[in-house]
């Protein structure tokens, strides 16, 4: 029996279920960035960023469809100078007829597909729950110490990680912000963490915690959000699958810098 015809749109239409774009916040550019709506799709490519890399590997695999989770279209764009990295881009997606989805800060909220929340399970927190728009948190499965606990980020996350700040006794309670919320460390003290993990961290936050007797670690904006892309693929291809839409949905790594 021949599955059904997917579409951007079918597409767009699962993640505005999944998390609403609606909810983005006011600077985001998340939702349709290149493309039509009403364009066929037979596979899908997941990354983090849009890159020219990312954009060969989706037409290697005859993928008429990206989902990045950084929009690669920020700030108005007031001429297509090809020498330039975002108009260079979008005239690569459009060589190879590559439409583009973006879904940022809408889905950084979602509990089930948020990159916090991923690795939140990846480190095996319990009782997982959300404490403001985009902080997680959850309990150890023991009390860690905090250079036991930044190894275990480290081998999880599979890079270096910073600490900033240090306290006296067992870190037992974790919250977790993927990208960039350095900024969430007041909430996550109050919610009753011990350390806030994030992607990036400012000097005058690191500064402020280590005052307010709070450690904050730093995985690294990259690390800390990559383990989103294989629940969100594995989301969107059973939903597909279950409405008999024949689409494959790929995951790629490809990142525009070299991680250390």
């Amino acid at each position: 029996m021949q599955g059904k015809l997917t579409t951007v749109q079918t597409v767009l239409d699962w993640l505005d279920q999944a998390a609403p774009f609606e909810t983005q916040e006011e600077f985001d550019n998340a939702g349709l960035q290149v493309g039509q709506l009403d364009s066929p799709v037979t596979n899908i490519l997941l990354t983090l960023d849009v890159t020219e890399d990312a954009i060969k590997e989706a037409a290697g695999l005859g993928a008429e469809l990206i989902i990045s989770h950084h929009p690669l279209i920020f700030s108005p764009i007031t001429a297509l100078d090809l020498s330039h990295y975002v108009p260079k881009l979008i005239a690569l997606l459009i060589k190879h007829n590559i439409s583009l989805i973006s879904t940022h800060t809408n889905i950084d909220q979602s509990m089930e597909y948020s990159a916090s929340a991923a690795v939140a399970n990846k480190i095996g927190l319990k009782n997982i729950r959300k404490v403001d728009s985009y902080l997680f948190l959850g309990e150890l499965e023991e009390p860690l110490k905090p250079e036991s606990l930044a190894q275990v980020i480290s081998e999880t996350l599979n890079v270096p990680v910073r600490q900033y700040g240090q306290i006296e006794g067992m870190i037992t309670s974790l919250a977790i912000a993927g990208g960039a919320y350095s900024e969430g460390f007041m909430t996550a003290k109050k919610s009753g963490a011990q350390a806030l993990l994030t992607g990036e961290v400012k000097h005058h936050h690191a500064l402020e915690a280590a005052s307010d007797g709070i450690i904050l670690f730093d995985g690294g904006h990259y690390a800390t959000e990559f383990a989103m892309l294989e629940p969100l693929a594995f989301g969107l291809q059973t939903a597909l699958n279950q409405v008999e839409y024949p689409v494959q949905v790929h995951v790629t790594g490809c990142v525009s810098y070299q991680l250390q």
